[in-house]
């Protein structure tokens, strides 16, 4: 356990070092070698199913290609590394990680349609390929053969397993569509505070939790281990979404997009209680259509704030909270490794 403390503490420093990129290699490397098998059997889901004409399958095709690989194979790495934590054999893991990888999928899309996100990261989500009603539609189909095909993979599982998994992702789902409904409201509002927006993301963060919790439970791990891995879960959830909001503030479309139709990104309403930043950030804002100049002027004002450098500080408390969870599990390289994903996902705000 000392060996596990120590090894913490060394990610922690070397996070905020000049060696951090080795670092973010090294985690891409992890989620790739844990997240890929699950992910070619996504692929191999949506591009093998017997209804492959027509213009659903076209979306599902479209989702295939330009999608599923940003940021979703990080979610079967969690269930596979959390299950060889726990000393579990990963058999299950790769199957139950695709069907939920479909499900995530349609929550992705869903969320686009939601959001009136056409263009993410440079290219057209398939909300902004093929139009609000298909993107709907699609995201339907992603939910049904998620659930089915994980209804179908838990028959292996002992009676007790396959229940807790489904509980777990029942209540996920209804935890992320009241999030969802929440967030509407701060939708083209300025007043929402970003306290309220934070409980938000927090609520989102429960897809993390349950995939660490549910390759702990396919491990045959112990409760303690399996709350401990999903505080886990929770914690990197959290971590890793607000380093999304980040990152739109430095993607002008992104960051359009978010004031015009979604809701402002959290250093932003951070930066609005800020007396001083407030009136020119709110002048940007309220102009009709923003200039690449005006984008990095916002980008300069949010960031420049003590708000946002304190959100940060706060941050980097919560990843340093995060990895004591670990210290409920037993030690080992997997465990090593989910520290290392933590440790990492905020480096560079």
């Amino acid at each position: 356990m000392n060996n596990l403390k120590k090894e913490i503490q060394k990610l922690s420093i070397l996070a905020n070092m000049n060696s951090a990129p080795q670092l973010i290699e090294k985690v891409k490397s992890i989620i790739e070698t844990e997240g890929e098998a699950a992910v070619k059997q996504v692929n191999s889901i949506i591009l093998s199913s017997r209804y492959n004409k027509g213009i659903i399958p076209s979306a599902l095709k479209y989702f295939s290609k330009v999608t599923l690989s940003r940021g979703l194979p990080v979610f079967p790495a969690l269930i596979s590394l959390s299950c060889k934590a726990v000393g579990g054999i990963e058999e299950k893991t790769t199957s139950i990680g695709a069907a939920l990888m479909l499900i995530a999928g349609a929550a992705d899309i869903h969320d686009d349609i939601i959001d009136q996100s056409s263009v993410k990261y440079s290219m057209k989500t398939v909300y902004g390929k093929f139009g609000r009603n298909i993107a709907l539609l699609a995201g339907d189909t992603l939910l049904f053969l998620g659930l089915s095909r994980l209804n179908q993979e838990c028959e292996s599982l002992s009676a007790k397993q396959r229940k807790e998994i489904m509980t777990l992702v029942s209540e996920a789902l209804f935890e992320i569509s009241e999030a969802e409904a929440k967030e509407s409201y701060f939708m083209n509002n300025s007043d929402g505070t970003p306290q309220e927006y934070y409980e938000i993301i927090k609520m989102k963060a429960v897809v993390s939790e349950i995939h660490c919790k549910i390759g702990a439970i396919i491990g045959n791990a112990n409760a303690e281990s399996v709350e401990a891995l999903g505080s886990y879960g929770r914690t990197f959830g959290l971590a890793s979404l607000v380093r999304d909001e980040f990152i739109d503030i430095y993607e002008h479309s992104e960051l359009q997009n978010r004031i015009r139709n979604e809701c402002p990104p959290l250093p932003l309403l951070y930066a609005l209680q800020n007396s001083e930043a407030k009136k020119e950030v709110l002048f940007y804002i309220d102009k009709p259509n923003l200039t690449k100049r005006e984008l990095n002027r916002i980008r300069k004002l949010v960031l420049g704030t003590e708000q946002v450098n304190l959100l940060k500080k706060d941050v980097d408390l919560l990843v340093e909270d995060g990895l004591k969870y670990l210290s409920g599990v037993e030690d080992n390289s997997y465990v090593r490794q989910l520290a290392l994903l933590l440790s990492i996902s905020t480096s560079n705000l």
